[in-house]
């Protein structure tokens, strides 16, 4: 997942539920890159504060259901070829790379990742429609 999946799910947004549906289902994992998680945290940070930032933190290293998985050379090298197409965020690139490199749906609502989805499996939280 991007970190759209995560902010929306802890924003309570709508497209959220998905997230948390998904949370609750036995046997379901997430992985999401560093990279992606460190723009959870930045985001939280600059929203709200630094201890709500680190409580978010602490919640997501202690789910079962996710897996923070570390930005390799490998992953920056793919990240960096979903980044020269153009278009989309390099953080936004990593969980591209990853959801490639696992052969699982990339579950987000961010629209940059349409230039991707020839090489990624997107499952949207949003229903596509005039922008």
């Amino acid at each position: 997942m991007d970190a759209f999946a995560i902010l929306a799910f802890l924003e309570g947004e709508e497209s959220g539920k998905i997230v948390k549906s998904l949370l609750e289902t036995p046997g379901v994992r997430f992985y999401i890159s560093a990279v992606n998680l460190g723009e959870v945290y930045y985001t939280i940070l600059r929203e709200r504060d630094k201890e709500t930032a680190k409580m978010v933190e602490e919640d997501i290293s202690l789910n079962n259901n996710i897996y923070i998985i570390d930005a390799t050379w490998e992953r920056a090298k793919a990240a960096g070829e979903f980044k020269a197409r153009g278009g989309i965020s390099y953080a936004d690139c990593f969980a591209a790379a990853l959801a490639a490199e696992k052969e699982l749906p990339l579950l987000t609502g961010d629209r940059e990742f349409e230039r991707v989805a020839d090489s990624v499996n997107i499952r949207w939280m949003v229903k596509k429609g005039p922008e």
